[in-house]
């Protein structure tokens, strides 16, 4: 049966509506699993099940991709610690202390990071939208961090901290990864990229998990563990991977600006974090600086949280 390239496409914005929404849920389903689950024991999870899960899925839609070159060996490893071991353990540890909300909102200025590491690496041209735009989304985040009230010890200060450091780390990984995906199958390279990252992340882990046990646990918190596995890793990151293959890179980083809004609206309806005036101030400074700096660029590049 022939293919029919406009239903493929429809097909892969839906994926890609699914993702944001996933994405947007690991937030909240991540704040609910570490009422009991340390933070970079919950990382390492979720690195650790990633890493087997996504390698089954390469193995079953792309059986024939050739092994990797000493080369792209290194670039893996590379591309695991800026996606995976910076990215897994320094959004859980940013998200254990702030909130849902922030590190949604934090985490749509991963196009604005992309865009200056894409001009750090000269891969992409100064634009007068970026250079107006960067600034006005970074003015967001300061009024969100509230430099002048929080100091330097305050736990939310420094979990928002995290979440900024978590976007530029995410942004280098996906300017590193441009070139690798454009010869080896999407799918494939996440999949070695959470293999070579997840031993890292549990090495890290260790001393979370000698500090809890499965008993102490509830019922509660393991199904959102399970959530956090399944729905912020396995199925985004699988589902971004067939959704590629049909539509464009460009069009899967717009994506990106609905995951906010839908993460926004779960944390209050879930954790009951009902989101103040510099909430939504910072907000609409970042929105306003994402757009104007990467939403009409013609290369953008896929983003998602951590």
């Amino acid at each position: 049966m022939p293919s029919d390239p406009p239903r493929e496409r429809r097909a892969a914005l839906l994926a890609l509506l699914f993702v944001q929404v996933f994405f947007a849920s690991s937030a909240v389903l991540g704040k609910v699993a570490m009422r009991d689950v340390p933070p970079l024991a919950l990382a390492s999870l979720r690195a650790v099940f990633g890493a087997l899960f996504l390698t089954l899925a390469a193995r079953l839609l792309a059986p024939e991709v050739p092994r990797p070159t000493a080369a792209e060996r290194w670039q893996l490893a590379a591309l695991a610690f800026f996606g995976v071991v910076a990215n897994q353990t320094l959004f859980i540890s940013g998200l254990a202390r702030s909130t849902a909300t922030n590190a949604a909102l934090i985490s749509a200025t991963i196009p604005v990071f992309t865009l200056l590491t894409a001009l750090a690496f000269r891969s992409e041209r100064l634009r007068v939208r970026t250079a107006l735009g960067v600034p006005l989304a970074l003015s967001g985040v300061l009024f969100l961090l509230d430099l002048s009230r929080i100091h330097l010890g305050g736990p939310a200060f420094v979990g928002n901290v995290f979440l900024v450091l978590n976007s530029l780390c995410y942004a280098i990984y996906l300017v590193g990864a441009r070139g690798l995906l454009a010869r080896r199958s999407a799918i494939s390279v996440i999949a070695a990229v959470f293999r070579y990252g997840a031993i890292p992340v549990t090495l890290l882990a260790l001393p979370d998990f000698q500090t809890f046990t499965l008993r102490s646990v509830s019922g509660t918190a393991l199904l959102a563990t399970v959530g956090v596995i399944v729905f912020g890793t396995i199925l985004p990151y699988a589902l971004t991977a067939w959704a590629l293959a049909r539509t464009t890179a460009s069009t899967t980083a717009v994506f990106i600006y609905i995951q906010p809004v839908l993460a926004g609206a779960l944390a209050w309806a879930v954790l009951d974090e009902r989101p103040g005036l510099r909430v939504l101030g910072a907000g609409a400074l970042i929105f306003a600086g994402v757009a104007l700096a990467s939403w009409p660029a013609r290369r953008a590049v896929s983003a998602g949280p951590g």
